[in-house]
């Protein structure tokens, strides 16, 4: 006589396995348009794609736009995407990014939960020009040469931000003077209400050190302290002239705010 089995039946983790399947088969089949219609709405219209392509599952757009407050929209080129369906199975939407077009080549991970995301394997080379879009004072410098920011990992939800980047600012140049000025870096690590920043010179005639912070109420806060070597005093007088008069020790005091 044959022992009884025990009926099969369904249990939690197979209507989990069931929902992942059918999210999956959901994200494969809808098209790109949907991205582009739920992007802007759950950003507070702050983001939007232009002229999607695909489908949720893999797909592009010929641009996509970021509203920055008090400015124009960002226009930041071509962006495609490729989803990462094993972070389905920690409850995360999870996409492999590139961008590329309007002077900007960028590649990395978005990884996004109900009310925090993080961006992993992240390296971003823009223009620097893009400076100015931190401080109006920046402005000032008309900055040119190329940024290049690398983050393996930088989480960001509503009690603020975890992890740390660099940002090199690399052939640095100034529309003010003719000489390059050098390269630079800065240390960047999360905090609770934005980022803060530690920058030093890694090489060049003008010396720039000191610390700062953003956060999206006061904006970009920077103390710092700039030197020029004593055979580029003259060539650089046009940018100096914008950092404020020499201490007696030749240093001068450079702050920005805003």
């Amino acid at each position: 006589m044959m022992a009884d089995r025990t009926p099969f039946r369904l249990r939690g983790p197979h209507y989990l396995l069931a929902a992942l399947v059918y999210l999956a088969l959901l994200l494969a089949w809808a098209p790109a348009s949907l991205l582009a219609w739920a992007l802007p709405h759950f950003t507070q219209q702050a983001v939007s794609l232009d002229r999607a392509e695909g489908s949720v599952w893999r797909g592009q757009a010929m641009g996509i736009r970021v509203k920055v407050a008090a400015s124009s929209d960002l226009q930041l080129g071509r962006i495609r995407w490729q989803l990462r369906p094993l972070d389905l199975f920690a409850g995360r939407l999870g996409y492999r990014l590139q961008l590329t077009g309007a002077g900007i080549d960028a590649q990395g991970v978005l990884r996004a939960g109900a009310n925090s995301g993080e961006l992993l394997e992240t390296r971003i080379e823009l223009p620097a020009k893009w400076l100015e879009r931190l401080s109006p004072d920046l402005g000032l410098w008309q900055p040119g040469g190329r940024l290049v920011l690398k983050a393996d990992r930088i989480a960001f939800s509503r009690s603020g931000t975890e992890g740390d980047a660099t940002l090199r600012w690399l052939d640095a140049a100034s529309g003010r003077v003719r000489p390059r000025l050098g390269s630079y870096r800065a240390d960047v690590e999360g905090m609770e209400n934005g980022l803060k920043f530690k920058l030093s010179t890694e090489s060049g005639p003008l010396f720039l050190q000191g610390l700062g912070s953003w956060d999206r109420r006061r904006g970009t806060v920077f103390n710092g302290v700039a030197r020029v070597a004593p055979d580029s005093r003259v060539e650089l007088d046009g940018l100096l002239s914008l950092i404020g008069p020499a201490q007696p020790n030749g240093d001068r005091v450079l702050r920005i705010a805003g």
